[in-house]
């Protein structure tokens, strides 16, 4: 990373993404936003239009669904919260939660690192809710299912495992319990992390449906309308709940760059950005607080990322590390924000359409040449339209 860090150029962005909007040039849209130490500024390309077909303008203050992008911002009220904690250790048996005795064990951090042992729930077959769902799918529904349930989690922090479960019970149980305050998630979220960093985000429970954007699915290359939200929705508000504008994603994306400043806030970026566990992930990844953390060993150059995926919405942010998060700033991040879901990077690219995009911008803003064949670069999941 010894070249010089520079801002993309319009042509660069508008390359990227204009095959897409070739193939479907009303509906789609694409956000980039990207922030370097001395500038920042978001691109946006294509059009939007609501749930009733009705236009919608594609500007800063679009709402996007995040999906598991939203995943960080749990991890850093996690983290928050940790710092009143005297023991740091603290178990799920440990909470008056009233699951079933085999979820005692798990370390709470595990919960927020990818390591619980609750089962892999971003692919076919995940088995960690009920075959039923009463509508809509609370918290009381998630513990009680908790109660009941035969399933059996394999032992923490030996092994990645992908859980959904694992942040919509950190968000939607152990959070408020951690605070002690009678608030909820929602509204502790707010408080403590959207207020302090000037964003203005809200959750899905709480979108009016004339403002979100319509989304798209796509099989191959062919959109289809998506159902909006989640059906887990509320309960794992803390996996994938959170709907933000470009703006607020500027901010979020600035904050954890380091180029943004809270004092309460920004002491946290060291846990969250360094590993939080000796596990990694099959593609050789390190695991901070709701962080991949991707080493220069493992890729062209190292990132600090996350992804997110739901019907119809897809999103990535991504920086390169500091070598002290906290202290001194990253040299280089982006965000994508897309309402659709299935797209790809081209021809013999099978990254998520803005994992793919994200990560040529950060080519282009260290001088470098995206390679043609991304083939490799890491993501969460396998391709299927639930959060992630």
């Amino acid at each position: 990373m010894g070249a010089d860090i520079v801002a993309p150029t319009q042509a660069q962005l508008q390359g990227l993404v204009q095959t897409f909007l070739d193939n479907q040039p009303n509906g789609l849209g694409f956000v980039i936003g990207y922030a370097g130490e001395n500038f920042s500024d978001i691109f946006y390309a294509g059009n939007l239009a609501n749930q009733a077909g009705q236009s919608l303008p594609l500007n800063g203050g679009a709402p996007f669904e995040l999906a598991s992008v939203s995943k960080t911002f749990t991890a850093t009220l996690y983290a928050l919260q940790m710092q009143a904690q005297s023991n740091p250790d603290l178990t799920l048996g440990q909470f008056p939660l009233g699951i079933g005795g085999q979820f005692a064990d798990i370390p709470i951090t595990s919960l927020v690192t990818y390591s619980s042992g609750l089962p892999q729930d971003n692919e076919t077959d995940a088995y960690d809710s009920p075959p039923y769902l009463p509508m809509p799918y609370g918290v009381p529904g998630m513990l009680g299912y908790l109660v009941s349930t035969s399933m059996t989690p394999k032992p923490p922090n030996e092994r990645y495992t992908y859980s959904n479960l694992a942040f919509g019970l950190m968000g939607g149980a152990l959070a408020p319990l951690l605070a002690g305050n009678g608030q909820n998630f929602q509204q502790l979220m707010t408080e403590n992390v959207f207020s302090p960093l000037d964003i203005y985000a809200i959750f899905f429970d709480n979108i009016r449906l004339n403002r979100l954007p319509l989304g798209y699915a796509y099989s191959g290359s062919s959109p289809s309308p998506a159902q909006p939200g989640w059906e887990l929705f509320p309960a794992y508000n803390g996996a994938g709940g959170i709907v933000a504008t470009p703006n607020d994603m500027m901010q979020w994306l600035k904050f954890n760059m380091g180029l943004i400043v809270h004092d309460t806030l920004t002491p946290l970026l060291p846990s969250l950005q360094s590993p939080a566990t000796q596990v990694t992930t099959p593609w050789g990844d390190n695991l901070g607080l709701g962080w991949f953390l991707t080493p220069a060993d493992n890729a062209d150059f190292p990132t600090v990322w996350k992804d997110g995926g739901l019907q119809g919405f897809n999103s990535y942010i991504a920086f390169l590390p500091s070598d002290a998060p906290g202290k001194q700033a990253s040299v280089a991040g982006c965000f994508v924000l897309t309402n659709s879901d299935g797209l790809y990077g081209g021809a013999d690219n099978n990254t998520e359409i803005c994992a793919a995009i994200a990560n040529d911008v950060l080519y282009y803003m260290q001088g470098l040449t995206p390679p043609a064949d991304k083939v490799g670069y890491p993501r969460t999941t396998p391709s299927r339209p639930i959060s992630r």
